[in-house]
């Protein structure tokens, strides 16, 4: 029994060791494992001994696979087929109607499995509510999603903010003695097409109401293109420049004062995302629309954010945003910063 049970193991190993894929590479070395991926003209190869290893397919002399594995083809095709060998220039395969696989028409071994797009972002709130020598009412609800497929983004952003602070003694106050200190509401939308893994075609559109600011309705559209610098699965760099066509129209204008302004004008952005430990990130994010029609009229836009995750998908992010326009509404000022702290879910 003892003779059967030592044979039965032996025979176990080697069916073991059978099934093993192998790569042998020009230099002569052996190496055995199992072969996980071929991408880029690279083959990956998980050694029990040496965890992954990758290799040039250019270095690799011959290749066998203890298996089945799924090849794809650049022109598209999806195999199910053993690799017996290398010969000519060509894999020799195991089974079905073509036996051999020029190297050069090959694209992916076990390609990663599709998975269909989804939209990912975050639902934020903020509020604020005083009683007693201070009353004050604040709230306000920031949304931002993104669905990215291989040849495509669209992103989707918008926010409403209301505040209003009790004062009777104000002329200008309602009948419940508060006046309003701010009304915000805007939303954005932009489309990115993928000319290669790094630059981009695309084309935005975006709105403001600014009820405190004199601003009936600010309206942004245009198009241009956009490449990321850097895009390592931590760091984001990406710049973007374009044309955009550019309208303010405002609520109040004493005459002879114009009751809105428009122009074609330059649009350049920036997006830099840094991950300061595993749980918080800075986004820092700038926008600006220069006129190509009059050098005073320009707008800009910075934000810089701090996005931390307090649970599986419960978040807290502190934004600080900087609204500039050189040729606001008469009567009211450049500037605008605002510092908000919001928490929320993200999906």
């Amino acid at each position: 029994m003892r003779i059967l049970l030592l044979v039965a193991a032996i025979a176990a190993l080697s069916v073991g060791a059978f099934a093993q894929d192998k790569i042998t590479l020009s230099n002569g070395d052996v190496i055995t494992g199992k072969i996980t991926s071929m991408a880029g003209g690279k083959v990956t190869i998980k050694s029990p001994l040496l965890a992954d290893i990758i290799v040039p397919i250019a270095s690799v002399s011959d290749l066998v696979t203890g298996e089945s594995v799924t090849l794809k083809t650049k022109s598209g095709d999806v195999w199910q087929r053993r690799i017996v060998g290398i010969e000519g220039g060509s894999l020799r395969l195991e089974g079905g109607e073509t036996s051999s696989l020029p190297l050069d028409n090959l694209g992916m071994i076990n390609p990663p499995t599709h998975v269909d797009p989804s939209w990912t972002g975050s639902l934020n709130f903020t509020g604020v509510s005083t009683t007693g020598n201070t009353e004050t009412r604040q709230a306000g609800l920031a949304f931002d999603a993104s669905l990215r497929s291989p040849t495509d983004r669209i992103t989707v952003d918008a926010a409403w903010s209301y505040g209003e602070n009790k004062d009777r003694s104000a002329a200008n106050a309602s009948s419940s003695g508060y006046i309003l200190t701010q009304r915000r509401v805007g939303g954005g939308l932009k489309y990115d097409y993928y000319l290669s893994d790094k630059s981009y075609m695309l084309a935005t559109s975006r709105v403001l109401g600014d009820t405190i600011a004199n601003l009936e309705l600010r309206y942004t559209v245009g198009s241009g293109i956009g490449y990321t610098l850097i895009d390592d699965g931590k760091d984001l760099l990406l710049f973007e420049v374009g044309l955009s066509y550019f309208n303010e129209s405002y609520r109040v204008v004493a005459a002879p004062n114009p009751t809105s302004t428009d122009y074609l004008a330059a649009r350049v952005a920036y997006r830099y995302e840094h991950p300061l430990s595993d749980t918080t990130k800075l986004v820092h994010r700038a926008e600006a629309f220069p006129s190509l029609e009059n050098k005073e009229d320009i707008y800009c836009q910075v934000t810089t954010e701090l996005q931390t995750t307090l649970a599986k998908s419960m978040v807290a992010t502190v934004t600080h945003v900087f609204d500039y326009d050189n040729t606001p509404s008469p009567g009211f000022k450049r500037g605008d910063q605002r510092l908000v702290l919001s928490v929320g879910w993200s999906f």
